[in-house]
């Protein structure tokens, strides 16, 4: 019996990949309902079914520096490109895709501010987006290899356009950055192979991730702040997960996973473990799903005091579709992430640790309630816990948006997404008297058309 189990650990966010362009909450190609790709509404190329896909509008943001003080509006064009390929034959699944999110404010650049403290914010213009391939060899019946590629360029937890239907995220080895916007990139890779014995099964996975993050905002006091590059690294992930079908719609299982972190700054580098165990289903009716739970650690690998870190370990991935055309899906992972910024001025806080506590939950609800007319409505929480310190980040983000097709391959698209970050981190030396300064919220107002081959 095959499990479609995704792997978890370092990689566990590339394994929503193959639950299907919904539940991934990308861009939706015409003819994709909760139930997959309709290969009647796609491009037959060379074997392939292609769904490419255009944006292209205008854009209002009234936080383009994504500032507590001085916030300054603007109106830009936005343009999304995306396109989604796949092709099987039996013995080879690959799917392909690509999408980027291009917000363009002209005649805006870098600005310099003196509140909070001297700053030099980035440029607003810029540039997010994903490409990736995910293939699937079944040389038996019994026997599939999984390998997966991505690459994902994204700002803040969340990203800027997490309500214009952006792809979710997993971010192991980042953190909840709450006092300005921050772009990153990520390329994560893994593979794994599934062995089926009757009613049970056996899993070997790994990955590896590297993420770098843009320069930050710049203050004039650069050795008390993170260097852009800080946390720039490497995460490696081996795990090995075996489960048992206990009837034919639940299984249940337990995985170990080993991870190593490994930063610029080797004064990060970290040493984990993490075991969990849990039950899901692809099978029940229209659910699908999984929920597990268990202990994971983390240990400096220079063997500072108080280097070592243990949490439970806890999350969920559910997708419920009662009808072709409407799908609810929701994630929470609590997760062992980076650890803070290793400067002189933490050090002296006792706010080095080898990782911190992040908890991130999400809510997405796809709705075409008509041949013509489609809607959306999303939202997110991500909380970052330094382990080490009294201080706490947060953000919140939240989407809706209404798409109408007035001709077979046009809509008009209109989308409205809120974030908001917050810290009790004060300024440079937890100063009560600025701590309200710290984070920002910005509203994002986009309208255009989308043309959908």
């Amino acid at each position: 019996m095959k499990s479609n189990l995704l792997p978890n650990g370092v990689a566990a966010g590339i394994a929503l990949l193959i639950f299907g362009s919904v539940a991934r909450g990308e861009d939706v190609p015409a003819g994709v309902t909760a139930m997959g790709p309709n290969p009647d509404e796609g491009l037959a190329l060379e074997g392939w079914i292609v769904y490419p896909s255009l944006f292209i509008g205008s854009v209002f943001n009234d936080n383009i520096y994504s500032t507590a003080d001085n916030r300054r509006a603007a109106v830009g064009v936005r343009v999304r490109p995306s396109i989604q390929a796949g092709v099987d034959n039996g013995l080879h699944k690959t799917t392909a895709y690509l999408s980027a999110d291009a917000q363009l404010y002209p005649g805006l650049g870098a600005q310099s501010r003196l509140s909070p403290t001297p700053t030099t914010d980035v440029d607003p213009t810029n540039l997010t987006g994903r490409a990736g391939l995910n293939h699937i060899w079944s040389p038996f019946n019994d026997l599939d290899v999984y390998l997966t590629v991505d690459y994902t360029r994204q700002s803040g937890l969340f990203g800027s356009n997490f309500g214009a239907s952006a792809p979710a995220v997993y971010f192991p080895v980042g953190y909840t950055v709450s006092a300005s916007q921050q772009f990153s990139n990520q390329l994560s890779g893994s593979v794994a192979v599934e062995k089926k014995i009757s009613d049970w099964f056996v899993r070997a996975s790994t990955g590896v991730q590297y993420v770098a993050y843009d320069s930050r905002p710049s203050g004039n006091f650069p050795f008390l702040t993170a260097s852009g590059d800080a946390q720039n690294g490497l995460s490696y992930t081996a795990a090995l997960r075996g489960g048992l079908w206990l009837s034919p719609m639940v299984y249940g299982f337990v995985e170990p996973a080993l991870d190593l972190r490994r930063y610029e700054s080797a004064i990060s580098d970290t040493n984990g473990y993490r075991i969990i165990g849990g039950f899901g289903s692809d099978l029940v009716s229209l659910f699908r799903g999984e929920v597990y739970g268990g202990f994971q650690s983390q240990s400096s690998e220079q063997n500072f005091p108080g280097g070592e870190v243990s949490k439970p370990a806890y999350g969920a991935r559910l997708r419920y579709f009662p009808t072709p055309y409407l799908t609810f899906t929701a994630t929470v992972d609590q997760t062992l992430v980076a650890a803070a910024a290793p400067t002189a001025v933490a050090a002296r806080l006792g706010q080095w640790s080898p990782a911190n506590l992040n908890t991130q939950s999400k809510l997405q609800i796809d709705y075409a309630f008509s041949p013509f007319w489609t809607a959306y409505m999303r939202g997110a929480y991500g909380e970052t816990r330094w382990t080490h310190s009294p201080r706490t980040d947060a953000a919140w983000a939240a989407g809706v948006g209404l798409s109408y097709t007035f001709w077979r391959n046009m809509a008009i698209t209109l989308d409205y997404q809120f974030q908001k970050t917050s810290s009790n981190a004060g300024g440079l030396f937890n100063a009560p008297t600025v701590s309200t300064r710290w984070g920002f919220a910005q509203n994002v107002v986009s309208a255009g058309v989308t043309y959908r081959y």
